[in-house]
């Protein structure tokens, strides 16, 4: 994209109200500098216009309508992986984590469409999957609604992009591995999830196992849980420790519910046992 002026938040939102409402089309108006402001405000710290206007116009224009071409769309996922998704990245309780989680999305609805239309490049698929690792491992800020600015859910929303990536023939059976890791850490955190995290952590390691990935790395990673309690326990504030073990418990509860409609008897079995055992 050709760098044009940005629209200020708040004509933005006049704008992006008047297309949600049907009162103008995006192709009536100077539509890359629409789609430059939307990506310049994804972080707002205005939760109508982040997640009611940008988040939701983005998934019409990508998703409902396909009116974005394959390159508007690279030129937006690779924008997104150079300027948004590490923005203020290490910050706690700061509104930068606001344009990491909102990029992720978007990156999610980017890749969702490359599913079906294969406009990225090998090489950008697999930057993707080392920056989403990347940004999994170096993610802190984990809040999920913040009063007075709606929801951050970074790791919710990382969650959803992972979701994708999984689901993408791209990714081949030698990575599942990495990625199952890479989430299951993110379980592991001395910070409590309290807006369904867990639930979504769970949905990209399903679709790891609907692709064929061995349930066995389960079984191991399960297994080896005790061991890793014990270990925090070791490190961790009392209260950090029991904060993990929340996480922990609600995760293998949402995980044995999960499996209830699948056909998976031996993980089912060892999701329990671990139920047991912590």
């Amino acid at each position: 994209m050709n760098k044009r002026t940005i629209y200020h938040e708040q004509d933005l939102k006049v704008i992006l109200t008047d297309i949600k409402d049907g009162k103008v089309r995006l192709h009536d108006l100077d539509e890359e500098r629409v789609l430059q402001s939307m990506l310049h405000h994804i972080g707002s710290t205005d939760a109508e216009l982040r997640d009611q206007l940008i988040y939701t116009l983005f998934y019409r224009f990508i998703i409902e309508d396909e009116q974005l071409t394959d390159e508007q769309l690279t030129d937006m996922f690779q924008t997104t992986l150079k300027y948004h998704l590490f923005h203020g990245i290490g910050e706690t309780a700061s509104d930068t984590v606001f344009t990491r989680a909102f990029s992720t999305l978007l990156v999610a609805l980017i890749v969702y469409q490359d599913r079906q239309r294969g406009f990225l490049s090998e090489a950008d698929l697999d930057m993707l999957k080392a920056k989403l690792l990347a940004y999994l491992d170096c993610e802190i800020d984990t809040r999920g609604y913040v009063p007075g600015k709606g929801w951050a859910h970074s790791i919710a929303h990382v969650a959803d992009a992972f979701d994708e990536l999984a689901l993408h023939p791209h990714l081949d059976e030698t990575e599942f591995g990495e990625m199952l890791e890479a989430l299951w850490d993110k379980v592991m955190i001395p910070s409590i999830y309290v807006h369904d995290e867990d639930e979504r952590l769970l949905n990209p390691i399903f679709a790891l196992l609907g692709r064929g990935m061995d349930e066995h790395e389960i079984v191991v990673l399960l297994d080896g849980l005790p061991a890793q309690l014990s270990a925090q326990k070791q490190q961790l504030e009392p209260e950090q420790y029991w904060h993990v073990v929340h996480n922990v418990k609600t995760f293998l509860k949402s995980f044995f519910m999960k499996l209830d409609d699948t056909n998976r008897p031996m993980l089912q079995t060892a999701v329990f046992e671990a139920m047991k055992q912590i």
